[in-house]
């Protein structure tokens, strides 16, 4: 399973890759993770783990952004939502709570979530993020698809607005975190 696609600049294409191969890359894509997000050690292992237990998912879809050599600079991944799993379970309480429990079953009974979407700082702003987005969710299983991101105008935020994503959830703290976030929404 693999299909590829070239970049504007042609010096990097996007990959949609199985579960496996998506699986081999993480050391890879977590220490991407770490750069993108300014993330210490111990929290990019803690993600490795974390993306590792992702790829079990079902409707797991993985893309892979590679330069030119074929060195992995950008990914992103998600997976069909369902109760029981931690990020669907928080998010459903918050948006009920906030929104009502029509709104949160809307969202996210039939969702697929976006659990990472990330491109080297080396890299940003040469389409690569947009690419990917556009690739996961050309294979993404669902009604809806729903992800979270930092709470402040941002490059990611910016471009999940401008691919048709709305605010569902602002100002939104994670159980165990202090940084604030937005969940966003876009119906497929």
């Amino acid at each position: 399973m693999s299909q590829q696609t070239r970049g504007e600049s042609a010096d990097w294409t996007v990959d949609i890759v199985g579960a496996v191969e998506f699986a081999e890359s993480i050391p890879v894509t977590a220490a991407i993770y770490g750069e993108a997000m300014q993330r210490p050690p111990e929290l990019v292992v803690q993600r490795r783990e974390i993306m590792g237990a992702h790829t079990h998912r079902a409707g797991f879809v993985g893309v892979l952004a590679r330069d030119g050599d074929g060195a992995v600079v950008g990914f992103g991944y998600g997976y069909h939502g369902r109760p029981g799993d931690w990020w669907h379970d928080v998010v459903a309480r918050a948006l009920g709570q906030r929104a009502g429990r029509r709104q949160a079953r809307d969202w996210l009974d039939d969702s697929f979530e976006l659990a990472e979407l990330h491109v080297h700082p080396s890299r940003h702003g040469e389409g690569i993020g947009r690419c990917i987005l556009q690739s996961v969710l050309s294979r993404a299983q669902g009604t809806t698809a729903v992800l979270s991101t930092h709470d402040r105008e941002s490059p990611a935020r910016l471009l999940y607005r401008s691919t048709e994503f709305v605010d569902l959830l602002t100002g939104f703290v994670f159980p165990g975190s202090s940084e604030v976030y937005v969940v966003m929404g876009k119906r497929l």
